[in-house]
């Protein structure tokens, strides 16, 4: 951008108090790419990274000049110049944005998405059904002898990618019609606006904005609503456990049930029809049968190997934490050459097959992914598997 654009971006930047270093990468991704929200072909072949929120709490204040260890501050540095060099890409699931709104303090959750920005570039991983749908879609081919799914992009840009849409601000003149603009113009435009805009969506609003955005039907409590059921069956079970009304023995044919009905039932209609298969007998195949072919979903055998290792801790709380946790890293590890959680998580999926099938570095220390991440950087350089 150039002349009366760049002094609008300026303009823009300055009205919504966005640092403008913050967004260089934001810009990068979206003049690599003729497919906004996707993410353009150069990004394929980048180290692709997920960062839990204690690690980019961890890197704000690195980024402030107050890093918790010297650590800290090498892996801000670290992943600040292998992000600019284009040799990674550092991706966002909607579980970072939920947990970045459940921030109440403006000014954290300024210092997180100035970091998260300036790192990401508001790359993201696509919503969770969304992915889940098309891992569904390639198992019951592989298991029923069926066409394999076409492809589809797992990596875009922003908040709405993240939660499994597709949208993008496009311009219009008024009416709808096509504006009468020069196409770089009008791409400099829809740039200006789509980074401003994820910027603002990721760091939230002000406290004086919400009674306005109230009125416009901003809703933020309806997402904790739906967290706070998932959360509430998780309880359920894990008070059954103990009571005795649900049998312990039998906790991993439940878990793989639980998941089958709650994040699969919806979509197994669809999925069921190129087989002439409807659900009963999709059922009448047995657990056996049905257990295996949760265990070929990626997403699933992640969500569902946390659960059980979860639920077989009888001394174990079950937090919205966990639910989050769980959501981030079955959407992270199967895409993502790197991912960060927290050290329950990477205990509970140390040796498991649902991550050993990737190939997939699990950490959660930044100590570590400093290691690893210079590692993986040498080992690209020179053609090392």
């Amino acid at each position: 951008m150039s002349g009366v654009f760049a002094s609008s971006f300026d303009a823009a930047l300055q009205q919504f108090g966005i640092p403008r270093d913050v967004l260089t990468l934001a810009l990068r991704h979206c003049a690599e790419t003729d497919r906004y929200p996707l993410l353009g072909i150069s990004s394929v072949d980048r180290i692709k990274i997920y960062l839990d929120v204690k690690d980019w709490v961890a890197l704000a204040k690195a980024r402030l000049g107050r890093p918790e260890s010297p650590q800290d501050e090498a892996a801000y540095k670290a992943l600040r110049a292998a992000t600019r060099a284009g040799e990674a890409i550092v991706f966002l699931t909607a579980a970072t944005y939920m947990e970045v709104a459940r921030i109440s303090s403006l000014r954290q959750r300024t210092d997180l998405a100035n970091v998260i920005a300036e790192i990401t570039g508001f790359a993201a991983i696509s919503g969770r059904s969304t992915v889940v749908q098309h891992q569904l879609q390639t198992a019951l081919a592989t298991r029923f002898g069926g066409q394999p799914p076409a492809p589809i992009a797992v990596l875009g840009i922003g908040q709405p990618f993240a939660v499994g849409v597709r949208g993008a601000f496009v311009l219009r003149q008024k009416g709808g019609g096509t504006p009468d603009l020069p196409a770089a113009q009008v791409r400099a435009i829809e740039t200006i606006v789509r980074v401003t805009g994820e910027y603002t969506m990721l760091r939230g609003p002000a406290p004086e904005e919400l009674p306005d955005l109230r009125a416009r039907g901003y809703r933020p409590e309806n997402v904790a609503a739906v967290e706070e059921a998932r959360l509430k069956r998780e309880k359920e079970l894990a008070e059954m456990l103990k009571d005795g009304t649900a049998d312990r023995d039998r906790l991993g044919d439940l878990v793989h049930a639980r998941y089958l009905y709650w994040e699969l039932a919806h979509h197994l209609p669809t999925a069921l029809q190129p087989y002439n298969m409807d659900i009963s007998d999709f059922y009448a195949k047995g657990k056996e049968s049905l257990t295996e072919l949760l265990d070929d979903i990626p997403s699933a055998a992640i969500n569902i190997t946390l659960a059980d290792k979860g639920f077989r801790n009888s001394y174990k709380s079950w937090t919205g934490n966990d639910i989050r946790d769980a959501d981030a890293v079955s959407a992270a590890i199967p895409y993502c050459d790197i991912v960060m959680t927290d050290k329950y998580v990477a205990a509970q999926l140390a040796k498991s097959p649902a991550v050993a099938r990737h190939g997939t570095l699990l950490l959660s220390r930044l100590a570590d992914l400093n290691n690893a991440l210079s590692t993986l950087i040498a080992a690209r350089s020179t053609g090392t598997p």
